[in-house]
């Protein structure tokens, strides 16, 4: 694939008015799906795209140095090839949307179910049945993996933001700018309790938690507890 040379701008007051969440979903929406600068703005910036005539979204990606060479160029291609591909060019340029498509593809919560993932087995081992020390041997298994939207989860971050609805805790706050602008999203149903694909809406179906608040929500196999229900049990302590 014959990649275009970025063209930044020098103008930021776009890029700097917007979170990375929404950036990130301006970017792949306008890469992937060819979305039009007046459409990502009615999507993501809450304006009129009469009144803003597409100015907000195109601010934001002539700064990144995507023009409309760029537009859709990723189409029927997938995250982690199209990664691939930008890394392969050894052009430093490109490792800010690099960076972008790392965030909303690499996310290691969301690759897995999250019932695998979260919950404690329930088999209790006795000592006795181990007779060396030693850890890290392969074992060979297999499990389902739920498909998620990398959009979705983009889009909660937007409207719910960085902070852990359960506790408060802001990873920027405690780690700086390497904790800027992360946080692990939970859907409110697991995907595993669906037995099928459907559409979730990022306002109501998700919520962003810090990552032990994540860990405490799945704690129990087959016992998802609740936003609610987790913060009642921090009142209790």
């Amino acid at each position: 694939m014959n990649i275009p040379k970025l063209n930044h701008s020098k103008r930021s007051r776009e890029y700097m008015q917007y979170n990375q969440a929404i950036i990130d979903n301006i970017v792949y929406d306008y890469l992937f799906y060819g979305l039009s600068h007046r459409k990502l703005d009615e999507k993501y910036t809450n304006m009129d795209s009469s009144y803003s005539r597409g100015y907000q979204s195109m601010g934001i990606l002539h700064y990144l140095g995507l023009r409309n060479d760029f537009k859709g160029i990723f189409i029927n291609h997938n995250i982690t090839d199209t990664i691939t591909v930008l890394k392969n060019t050894n052009n430093n340029d490109y490792i800010q949307i690099i960076e972008i498509l790392n965030r909303i593809n690499l996310y290691e919560i969301e690759e897995l179910s999250e019932v695998s993932y979260f919950a404690e087995p329930e088999t209790n081992y006795e000592v006795s049945e181990y007779t060396t020390n030693t850890e890290g041997g392969r074992v060979v298994y297999y499990t389902t993996r739920y498909e998620r939207n990398p959009r979705n989860r983009a889009t909660a971050i937007a409207i719910h933001g960085c902070k852990c609805m359960v506790c408060g805790f802001d990873f920027e706050k405690t780690y700086g700018s390497w904790g800027k602008d992360y946080i692990e999203v939970h859907h409110i149903r697991p995907l595993y309790d669906l037995n099928q694909e459907i559409e979730i809406n990022p306002a109501t179906d998700l919520v962003t938690v810090c990552s032990n608040c994540h860990r405490m929500i799945h704690r129990k196999k087959n016992m998802v507890l609740s936003i609610e229900e987790l913060k009642e049990k921090l009142k209790a302590e």
